[in-house]
């Protein structure tokens, strides 16, 4: 939706160890860092004060936009939450609408366990398809263990959720939790990277790679074997090369079932084998062993070794992975060979943090065998470890199109040639899409192009494969990480373009993957359902209730699509909907028919 030129997005925050941010629309946070902390009164120490960060937030002109707020009627208008704020006007010509949800009590981030994981999780899922992100705000101390136990927990994810907090108090002068929030607002409310993600320090992290490695500067966070996934300087760059997606039709699904029988251990000179014993008994199930270099640990103690192979053997899964910051567990030296032949699981260049949340998530899925977990841990699940490309990809001086563009404008070099790409790419993936060339999209693709890159008008392949219909063009499109979330200019998204256009075999796959129609979308639903009905437009109405619309919303005037289609005779609009609460009553309980006879009124669809 546009108004007054922008186009809305939500966020929500929520509070943990401060009063921190959470956006709706967009993101979600748990305020527990010292982004949020007061001072208390009685001394110097920093503690987490309850309804503090929203009333501290609408004092900061660039974190809330009071003015327009009010001249909008923004509340009143929209029906927005409690402490929801707005954001100025972006340089992207958008505004992020974003509601602060706090917990209570709120907790310092030391206090962490998985179940304030679960219940971070669990308040995404519940506000999933309101809202266009997530932002977390969490305290910096264990900020890498939930951002890496977020990541497997949320499946088939197709938002962006952004963990971040701050080294200094937002109340301070000098702070940098201002900078931190509103980088992750502006992120999750105007890109649609589908990951959880952790923003320090201008850098946007993959959240299952990184690591605190300061405790006393802005520069908090490293992920020492991946790039960021962007840059906010003068621009935010994103560098979609790097992003990784779900590749999937399969709908969002939060995993709470983490397994807490997991731990680390770290290999030291003249460690015993009573001490690697112990620490390998029920109810362990699994370890992160953190070994020397690329994974090497004593080949000559034969009673660690043993110790090793026989849990290994009673079925705890042990997965290697080094002390060191940067670098990977590999098999080059006799004594990492070693921990292989006794069971040990090689673990790239996994983190400490990513391992354990790894582990814990994998043993939690119960219902598969102790090999498949074994075979999952070896895989790469959600970008959280390098391993080896299978089969080459063009390369851009493979492209003889490339090569002659390129040549035209004289340019010659990496950058140069990239730059020519992805100024061409959307044209081409957009025109591909529309006639429905599969095998032109996948030339596309292996140049490295991005699949999810925009048009002029914000459109993607998607987009324009939805409005045509194209079936095999949309399901290869989202088994290659398109997203069901991108919005063109005017808000629209895949989904709605589809429904426009009676897509109705393609409304059915993208509902399948998790699609749904944004609030700007809904909003004049009603209205639009009881002109269809009007008109007779029986096939535009079915187009509707498949994208997930609720078939009685009333139009401006309050009448139901139902009501109209009696006022106007037309039998088979009313054949339609009678059908449509047969099948209601069909799947549906005995309570919403005796709710119908009773009162004549008819359950959603």
């Amino acid at each position: 939706m546009l108004v007054d030129g922008c186009q809305y997005f939500a966020s929500f925050l929520a509070a943990s160890d401060l009063a921190s941010f959470d956006c709706h629309h967009g993101l979600h946070s748990r305020v527990e860092n010292l982004v949020g902390r007061h001072r208390k009164s009685c001394g110097y120490f920093l503690a987490p004060q309850a309804n503090a960060f929203a009333k501290a937030l609408k004092k900061l002109p660039i974190l809330h936009d009071e003015l327009y707020a009010q001249q909008t009627k923004l509340y009143d208008f929209l029906d927005f939450p409690e402490n929801t704020l707005v954001l100025p006007l972006s340089k992207q010509n958008k505004r992020i609408v974003y509601t602060i949800l706090e917990y209570s009590p709120l907790l310092d981030s030391c206090n962490m366990s998985t179940d304030d994981w679960a219940k971070i999780g669990m308040d995404i899922k519940k506000n999933y398809e309101q809202y266009d992100g997530f932002v977390v705000l969490h305290g910096t101390d264990t900020m890498a263990y939930t951002a890496s136990a977020l990541s497997f927990m949320c499946e088939n994810l197709g938002k962006t959720i952004v963990l971040t907090g701050s080294q200094v108090p937002i109340y301070e002068m000098r702070n940098d939790g201002r900078d931190n929030l509103l980088g992750a607002l502006l992120i999750a409310g105007q890109f649609v990277i589908p990951e959880v993600c952790l923003y320090f320090h201008h850098k946007l992290y993959r959240g299952n790679r990184v690591t605190k490695v300061d405790a006393g500067s802005f520069n908090a966070f490293s992920s020492p074997n991946l790039p960021p996934l962007a840059n906010a300087e003068v621009d935010i760059t994103i560098n979609w090369e790097t992003v990784w997606r779900a590749n999937t039709t399969k709908k969002f699904h939060l995993h709470t079932d983490m397994n807490r029988n997991v731990g680390l251990l770290r290999i030291f000179p003249g460690i015993t084998a009573a001490t690697v014993k112990a620490f390998l008994q029920p109810p362990m199930e699994g370890i992160v062993l953190e070994t020397y270099g690329t994974g090497n640990a004593p080949d000559c103690r034969i009673d660690l070794l043993q110790e090793l192979k026989a849990a290994t053997d009673r079925g705890v899964a042990i997965i290697n992975c080094t002390q060191c910051l940067r670098g990977s567990v590999s098999e080059s030296y006799a004594t990492g060979k070693a921990l292989t032949v006794v069971g040990v699981i090689p673990g790239c260049d996994l983190t400490p943090e990513a391992a354990l949340a790894k582990l814990s998530y994998v043993l939690g899925k119960t219902h598969l065998t102790l090999e498949q977990k074994k075979q999952m841990l070896f895989e790469n699940l959600r970008g959280e470890m390098t391993v080896s490309a299978t089969g080459a990809k063009i390369s851009l001086r493979d492209s003889k199109f490339i090569q002659v563009v390129a040549k035209s404008v004289g340019v010659s070099c990496k950058e140069e040639l990239e730059a020519v790409r992805d100024a061409l790419t959307p044209a081409l993936a957009c025109a591909a899409a529309k006639t429905g060339d599969v095998n032109a999209l996948e030339a596309i693709r292996d140049m490295g192009a991005n699949l999810s890159s925009e048009d002029y008008d914000g459109r993607t392949p998607l987009h324009v494969a939805s409005c045509e219909g194209h079936y095999q063009v949309v399901q290869y499109l989202l088994n290659n990480g398109a997203t069901v979330y991108a919005k063109d200019r005017y808000g629209n998204t895949p989904l709605m373009n589809a429904v426009k256009f009676r897509q109705i075999e393609v409304i059915k796959l993208l509902r399948q993957t998790g699609a749904h129609l944004s609030w700007e979308e809904l909003e004049h639903s009603g209205t639009e359902l009881c002109s269809l009905a009007a008109s007779g437009d029986v096939e535009g109405l079915t187009a509707w209730m498949m994208a997930g619309v609720d078939m009685d919303q009333a139009g401006y005037d309050g009448q139901t699509p139902h009501q109209v289609a009696e006022a106007v005779g037309n039998e088979e609009v009313l054949e339609f909907f009678h059908q449509k609460r047969g099948q209601v009553f069909l799947n549906g309980s005995s309570n919403d028919k005796d709710v119908f006879l009773s009162n004549g009124s008819v359950p959603a669809f």
